[in-house]
């Protein structure tokens, strides 16, 4: 990547650090003080109990953001800018100017979008379909499932 290319993710990079810290610092302050206000009304103190949800959860997508501009600027610093963490191919440049702190190749983002949720819980997982899961190797368990149809499903059955 040329000097100039990084020079100018750079700068979009630190713009927008700078604009995300101003938006989170105003929504913090419009928390704190959303919270010194006294309500009666059930209605209103529900209201702004929603409001401060979204508020909150909005300031800590920021957050995020910024923790990921911050790694980018540091993989600049280092010279390891532009590398895919899980691969380590090059990320093309069309995915930086668009992403510019994007860590993963595109490869490697939709592998990790495909695979992310596969975990049901600590000890069992679900598998996405039949060959995944190996049974389509085994003709006798195969021969023993049972295909089902929508009509099949009795949406008052528990």
């Amino acid at each position: 990547m040329s000097k100039k290319f990084i020079n100018q993710l750079t700068s979009r990079l630190k713009d927008r650090r700078d604009y995300l810290l101003r938006e989170v610092k105003l929504r913090l302050t419009k928390f704190k003080n959303s919270s010194t206000d006294r309500l009666s009304d059930t209605a209103d103190i529900a209201s702004n109990l929603i409001e401060d949800e979204i508020i909150m959860s909005i300031a800590q997508g920021e957050a995020k953001e910024i923790e990921q501009i911050d790694k980018a600027l540091k993989k600049i610093e280092k010279g390891k800018y532009g590398d895919c963490e899980n691969c380590g191919k090059s990320i093309n440049k069309e995915r930086l100017m668009a992403i510019p702190f994007v860590n993963l190749c595109i490869k490697c983002k939709e592998d990790e979008e495909r695979y992310e949720g596969s975990e049901v819980d600590r000890e069992s997982y679900r598998f996405d379909s039949l060959e995944y899961a190996g049974i389509d190797l085994d003709e006798e368990k195969r021969g023993n499932m049972k295909n089902f149809d929508i009509n099949d499903v009795n949406p008052y059955d528990n």
